[in-house]
């Protein structure tokens, strides 16, 4: 019964959104469009959301403040259709290499993230650490295929940070905070040429990451041992220079030092700690021709990730992992116009190089290394066949070479928009998407090869409506998703994790989300989500992710205040992985309300109060029953000069 209802409700917001756009016919239509921005990420050009053939949504740097947010995942998890997951709480994002990352629609392993256009992903893993919230400028998010444009593993989606530029007013920030488990202080200056951000976080304790209960599924049901997290802390250094008015340079050094213990049983008594240092450096050169049409970034991306573990019981210290990876990416496209504008041509070539050195798990100090070479040419021809009605074919070709094997790989892409009115577009997105295999699993597993290891790849088929205001807009989508090969993770007999082709991904599901400013004081936001993610690794289909998300916020803005509430709601998750209480059980669902309150006393003065999981849920973050923070808090303290 508790199903059905969470169901029926879902079909009662959906109405009742749809409702509310008859009723923004009474708003009127205006010249300028607040609620409808430029964005670049979707079509590789400026263009207005309104136009855009693909669900999008953005994120300003207003909002992130305003949120409270601690990370620009932790504000992102606010969008329909979009998930976050932190394996330590929002103070500490990873483990290790358990790390912390973006998931679009239910599909794990699937979205790339930008930094200006430039990627970060490293193993197929994605990141937002490094950069410091106060220096993005916006996030721009495109769900749905979108292999053709970036190639691999923007198999589900795009998550693009675009950060601040240097100029205007010389001068900057310093800022404080403390909390029940997170504190920062953080710094800031920019001028005409040079922007500089600097922030320390530190972490206190958690007595305990894992949910309780837990079993394991096989054998004798063996207890499983619950994690904590001791003290830590973190830095974050993002740097931008203008160096010319067409070429600028992006640098981000990200430093996590954390400690996680591993207890016996729930009595707090330790067996295992674990100490990890992660280093990241992410340096960028952008190039943007203006008016010439011409567009290159050149991106280096490296990661160094060492932890020791420590055994209470023998008083010893070993090694626990080594990775070191890098990538180079240059990418350099050019865009045409055609028949006075109305027709645009954007093409581009992509060269990247992956590297990995870590240590084979089951040999202890000995060392694999390897990488991958991967070539593109890819394209997107914009035709506008009526004064209301364009068509976009695209296509990407490339070939990825690495020690294992040679593959090539072809995506082809249509997508059509129909303007309707001059506040209404209809569109229609079909594509496909892959993603390689992570270089360094292709020898984790002894006396295998793994020269049958394939990408996984599929087709996204999309439509949806845009109804865009000066004051409100609306947005619905009906999309599936069919992802063949999707990678799954197996167990060795030693108990160490590899990759593997398990099986197919589905996905159909409707987004909707409703944005409306109802005076200038007060705004509100809602979405749903509802899908049905399921995959067939064991052979038959199984639920995959959750099936129901509900957002929901409420701002409130006058003179020297700024207010607001926030709620985000999963429901109907997949099976953990572990017996729960002795009984194979779903995921507990997550419920996360929070609040945020902003005083500015002065001008260039900001004192803010952030409540998160007012609550006190207990909130299981992934299948492996990690689980969140429980209520914290956060008051803030900042100042410009």
């Amino acid at each position: 019964m508790g199903k059905k209802w969470m169901y029926v409700c879902s079909a009662a917001c959906f109405l009742t959104a749809g409702a509310a756009v008859s009723a923004m016919a009474d708003i009127g239509e205006t010249a300028l469009y607040e609620m409808d921005p430029v964005v670049v990420t979707a079509q590789r050009r400026e263009v207005k959301e309104l136009d855009v053939p693909a669900s999008t949504a953005l994120v300003t740097s207003k909002e992130l403040r305003d949120t409270g947010a601690v990370s620009v995942f932790d504000a992102l998890s606010r969008v329909t259709g979009f998930n976050s997951m932190s394996w330590g709480g929002g103070a500490t994002p990873d483990y290790g290499m358990s790390t912390s990352r973006a998931t679009i629609r239910g599909f794990d392993k699937g979205t790339l993230v930008l930094v200006n256009g430039a990627p970060v992903n490293l193993l197929n893993y994605n990141t937002a650490a490094g950069i410091p919230v106060d220096a993005v400028e916006k996030v721009e998010i495109v769900k749905g295929a979108s292999s053709v444009l970036y190639g691999s593993e923007a198999l589900s989606g795009v998550v693009n940070i675009i950060t601040k530029k240097p100029g205007g007013k010389t001068g900057g920030t310093i800022g404080t905070s403390y909390g029940n488990y997170l504190s920062s202080w953080d710094t800031g200056f920019n001028a005409e040429k040079v922007s500089v951000y600097y922030q320390r976080q530190f972490i206190d304790g958690i007595s305990r990451t894992s949910r309780k209960g837990l079993s394991s599924k096989s054998g004798t049901h063996s207890v499983i041992s619950p994690y904590g997290l001791d003290k830590g802390k973190n830095d974050s250094l993002f740097m931008t220079a203008q160096l010319t008015d067409h070429l600028n340079l992006n640098w981000s050094y990200y430093e996590q030092e954390s400690n996680r213990p591993r207890y016996t049983d729930y009595s707090g008594k330790r067996s295992i700690l674990y100490r990890y240092k992660d280093i990241r450096n992410n340096v960028n050169l952008v190039y943007d021709g203006g008016d010439n049409g011409w567009k290159s970034v050149l991106a280096y991306n490296k990661r160094r990730s060492h932890s020791n573990k420590y055994t209470y019981s023998s008083g010893t210290d070993d090694i626990s992992e080594r990775y070191d990876m890098y990538s180079w990416t240059s990418d350099t496209q050019k865009q045409w116009n055609f028949r006075e504008g109305r027709d645009y041509l954007v093409t581009g070539f992509t060269f990247s190089r992956e590297n990995y050195h870590g240590m084979k798990s089951s040999a202890a100090g000995y060392y694999n290394s390897t990488h991958r070479n991967n070539i593109s040419l890819y394209g997107s021809y914009s035709y506008a066949a009526a004064p209301d009605f364009t068509v976009i074919l695209g296509a990407r070709g490339q070939h990825s070479a690495d020690y294992a094997k040679d593959k090539n790989v072809f995506l082809p892409q249509i997508q059509t928009l129909y303007k309707l009115n001059a506040h209404t577009s209809w569109f229609i997105n079909v594509g496909k998407s892959f993603q390689m295999p992570a270089i360094n699993q292709y020898f984790m597993k002894d006396g295998t090869s793994f020269n049958a290891l394939k990408p996984q790849e599929g087709w996204t088929y999309e439509t949806g409506l845009k109804w865009i205001y000066d004051a409100a807009s609306f947005k619905v989508s009906i999309y599936h998703m069919d992802i063949q090969n999707s990678f799954a993770w197996k167990k060795n007999p030693d108990s160490t994790d590899y990759l593997s082709n398990a099986g197919d991904f589905r996905n159909t599901g409707v987004e909707a989300e409703y944005t409306k400013k109802i005076n200038p004081f007060w705004s509100w936001h809602g979405g749903i989500s509802i899908s049905n993610p399921k995959d067939n690794d064991d052979g038959g289909w199984k639920q995959d992710n959750a099936r129901l998300q509900y957002t929901a916020g409420v701002t409130y803005e006058r003179e020297k205040w700024t207010a607001n509430v926030n709620y985000l709601y999963l429901g109907d998750r997949q099976t953990s992985y572990y017996l729960i209480n002795g009984m194979v059980s779903d995921i507990p669902s997550y419920i996360n309300l929070s609040a945020n309150v902003q005083y500015r006393p002065a001008s260039g003065q900001r004192v803010t109060l952030t409540l998160n999981n007012i609550t006190g849920h207990v909130n299981s973050v992934n299948q492996y029953e990690n689980i969140d923070l429980p209520y914290n808090w956060q008051v803030a303290y900042s100042i410009d000069f």
